[in-house]
Parts: C-alpha cells; sequence; structure tokens
C-alpha cells in the first residue's frame, strides 16, 4: 500500500506524509479497507532489486489493500522440525543462539501508484500437533504461535531455565503465553511469555528504546534502557532498530502499568527476548 488511513480524523496518510512527519502517525494508521494495524517500509535497494516506500499490514483475508507480499525469515530447519514434536518444551536461555534481522538498505524513494503485487492465498495453518522439540529457541516458539495461535492448547508443558539454573517460568504453556494485544489485570507482576507484533518504535530523550504494539500512548509496549538497546543491537545484528518494525516478539518478562493505565513490559535482559522479522519478498508469501 503506498496509503493508510490516519486513526485520529480518518483522513489518508501517503508514503511521503508518513515520511515528512513520523512522529504525526506512527503508531495511528491502519489499512483504509480492513483496518488492520499497519506499519511504515522504507523503500530499500539490494543487489539485486529497489523497491519504493509501502505500507505494510497483516491484513485480513481477501482485503484488496493488500500489495505487498511479506515473508517472515523462518529458518528452514525450524520449518521441517514443525511436525515432528514431542510432549514438552525446555528452553535454556543462555543456550540460545542469537537470530540475525533481515538488513536492507534505505532509498528514500515513493511511488505515486502502488505495487500490482498480490497477497497469496493464506496456506493451511502449521504447528497444531501436540509438544515442541526439546532445546530451542524462543525464536522457535514464536514462529509456532505466529502460525498456529491456538498452538498452547495441546496440553504441552514449558520450563525455562536461566543460567543460575533458576526456574523462570515451569508449567503448562497455556498458563504462561499471553498475546501482547490481550493482557488481563491479573497476568501483570508475573512472568509470563508475551508476543505480539511491533507496529512502531522510537527512542524517547532517556535513550530508552520502546517496542510499541499499536497506539504508543494507550496501548502495550516493550521497553528497554540504553543498555539494554545496545545489547539487541549487537545480539541480533541490527545496523538500525527500525528494522524491528512489523515484527513478530516474543519475551519473558513481567508487565506493569503506567500512572495513565499503559501497560509497559520491562525487558530483563536482551536474551530473554527473540523476533520474528517479515521482509518484502518476491515470492508468493502472505502478508
Amino acid at each position: 500500500m503506498i496509503n493508510a488511513k490516519f486513526i485520529e480524523d480518518a483522513t489518508i496518510c501517503s508514503t511521503m506524509d508518513y515520511s515528512d512527519n513520523p512522529e504525526k502517525f506512527r503508531g495511528l494508521i491502519v489499512c483504509p479497507e480492513c483496518e488492520q494495524k499497519t506499519w511504515f517500509i522504507k523503500g530499500y535497494s539490494t543487489e539485486k532489486m529497489e523497491r519504493m516506500a509501502c505500507f505494510a499490514a497483516h491484513h485480513k483475508e481477501g482485503c484488496n489493500a493488500s500489495t505487498v507480499i511479506l515473508s517472515p525469515n523462518d529458518d528452514v530447519e525450524e520449518a521441517k522440525e514443525i511436525d515432528a514434536m514431542s510432549s514438552d518444551l525446555r528452553v535454556d536461555l543462555d543456550r540460545s543462539n542469537s537470530q540475525t534481522i533481515y538488513v536492507s538498505q534505505e532509498n528514500n524513494k515513493h511511488g505515486e501508484e502502488d505495487s500490482n503485487w498480490r497477497s497469496a492465498p493464506k496456506e493451511k495453518v502449521i504447528g497444531g500437533s501436540d509438544g515442541y522439540p526439546l532445546n530451542k529457541s524462543l525464536r522457535q516458539l514464536l514462529t509456532h504461535v505466529c502460525n498456529n495461535p491456538d498452538y498452547a492448547e495441546k496440553g504441552q508443558s514449558i520450563t525455562i531455565v536461566a543460567d543460575s539454573g533458576r526456574k523462570i517460568i515451569d508449567g503448562p504453556l497455556k498458563n504462561f503465553l499471553v498475546p501482547i494485544a490481550n493482557i488481563t489485570p491479573n497476568q501483570l507482576s508475573e512472568s509470563k511469555i508475551f508476543w505480539g507484533t511491533i507496529n512502531n518504535l522510537n527512542e524517547d530523550n532517556k535513550g530508552q528504546l520502546w517496542l510499541n504494539y499499536g497506539d504508543y500512548r494507550t496501548e502495550p509496549s516493550i521497553v528497554l534502557d540504553k543498555n539494554q538497546k545496545a545489547e539487541l543491537i549487537k545480539n541480533f545484528k541490527l545496523k538500525s532498530i527500525s528494522e524491528l518494525d512489523g515484527s513478530d516478539v516474543i519475551i519473558v518478562s513481567r508487565a506493569g502499568r503506567s500512572p495513565k493505565g499503559k501497560v509497559i513490559i520491562k525487558a530483563s535482559f536482551s536474551k530473554y527476548m527473540s523476533f520474528r522479522r517479515y521482509k518484502v519478498a518476491d515470492n508468493k508469501t502472505c502478508n
């Protein structure tokens, strides 16, 4: 899409409008047709192709506004093991390798016409078999719940162990796995596994990084201090934090509320997080 709807007054926001004033529109734009949360993708250049700036969203099925094909950076071996699962999960965070995020180069290009690319029909949901491979990272768990939000209803148990040997999480997966969009008061101040989509991000005047689910004023956010932000950039090999826009995230942490009632998830360490980044693809992949 090259246009999105600004939810404050229902006006149309172009990619140029967004680039000229990102703070006005950040977290407050949706698809004009299906009204799913939308994020901005900068134009980029690679050795093989160039793309103009555009908006992307996880559109509702059948939405005709979907013009950008997005592909998650899922691991090939990870996909092969989806149907070869055991009954329980054990995640040793200190044995999990960091994941490399797809990197592109900004080209500041905009266009006046939508791409003629269309999303392919959604494929059959995967990740529905009982259990999960042992000793796999949070990144793999994120892939499963993104492909099947009901994944935790299979009765699996999960144990997450820190390097000290202390159990951070231990029990039925469904008791700990919480969509960021649906955090309830009784899930605050307890260790949970939160997951969802980062719609936009920003850095405040203290150097803190805010990863926002949507409206940064009222909807949930994950916050990292300056040191954690530096760890994140290093561990995930990011050239720019903007590479996380539109990505799925999973984090083991606790949530609280600000004085204004906004839910805030504070990161303990960057290793307690993982991401599933989407890139513009040239194959038939749903977005």
